[in-house]
């Protein structure tokens, strides 16, 4: 599928899943390098940036979160002139189609009314992309603070596989972000060159950039947030361990006195006290539970419960 708008004289063409027919034409029409085609048709695993005398091809990946938890990569090749902007994609990326639903409807009322550049068309394109990898992170903060809740609610063990996920789709967001900057930063000022836009497109570059940081900030700072939600969790974990534990080794402390003081009265031995006394039963349980008293008191006293 092939969308494009049109605006005085820049041209906008998205192509989106095209066919080899549609990628073609949009090639030939704009004059493109067939190298630019192959490397559409296949998947680019990382960030490239290449240079041609009369537009310039940078290929990036845009991070996005699945519903079902985990991130994927969304690949946009971008070919840039003075006159026209192609973007080509090979699934549907949310800022992108919203940004044709907001062209549409400028398009009904008649906007924008004076001419429009390609600088500022590219900038808005890049801005809206960024800008939606922002919302998808403060999605993700709202996770956070759901997990804390739940954290100091005493659901330390529940939390622990939520606190990992949400780690995990930052970490991969903070990675995809990391691997634009040196393209992008080749791309914009290639674009500030005189044969391109020039030094019109410094500031266009500079929103672009700030965009980019922008993200990239917000992640880094909601990562050092799981990582101290994740040490706070493992902290209040290892203390309710140790409460168990401390909890199990007074009752231990108690009981083994007991259970030796049954163990010794049980030997069938010539000698052993109590042996054809009808109140030995009464007797052996008074002490026991005489011993436990003690013990209990002893514990308490130093405050092991």
């Amino acid at each position: 599928m092939v969308l494009r708008h049109e605006r005085g004289k820049v041209t906008w063409v998205d192509v989106e899943s095209p066919t080899q027919e549609e990628l073609q034409g949009v090639m030939h029409e704009f004059n493109i390098d067939s190298r630019i085609e192959e490397e559409i048709i296949s998947p680019t695993p990382y960030p490239l940036f290449i240079p041609f005398t009369d537009y310039l091809y940078i290929v990036l990946h845009f991070p996005t979160a699945l519903p079902g938890g985990g991130t994927k990569n969304q690949e946009i090749d971008f070919i840039v002139s003075k006159d026209f902007v192609i973007t080509a994609r090979y699934e549907v990326i949310d800022p992108i189609h919203n940004l044709h639903k907001i062209f549409e409807a400028e398009e009904l009322v008649g906007l924008p009314k004076g001419e429009v550049k390609a600088e500022v068309l590219l900038e808005r394109i890049f801005r809206r992309l960024y800008g939606a990898i922002g919302i998808e992170v403060e999605e993700t903060a709202r996770k956070l603070e759901r997990i804390e809740r739940d954290v100091f609610a005493g659901k330390e063990r529940a939390t622990v596989r939520a606190i990992s996920e949400v780690g995990r789709t930052l970490l991969r967001f903070e990675t995809i972000l990391t691997r634009h900057e040196e393209p992008l930063a080749a791309f914009i000022d290639e674009l500030a060159m005189p044969e391109f836009f020039g030094k019109s497109f410094k500031e266009h570059g500079t929103h672009v950039r700030a965009e980019r940081d922008h993200a990239a900030n917000l992640i880094a700072s909601y990562r050092e947030v799981a990582k101290e939600l994740r040490d706070t969790n493992d902290s209040l974990l290892a203390t309710s361990q140790n409460e168990v534990m401390k909890t199990l080794t007074v009752v231990t402390f108690i009981v083994f006195p007991l259970s030796l003081i049954a163990s010794l009265f049980q030997m069938n031995v010539p000698g052993t006290p109590l042996t054809g006394d009808p109140n030995a039963f009464w007797v052996i349980l008074g002490s026991m539970l005489a011993v436990s008293a003690i013990l209990g008191f002893f514990t308490i006293k130093r405050g092991w419960l």
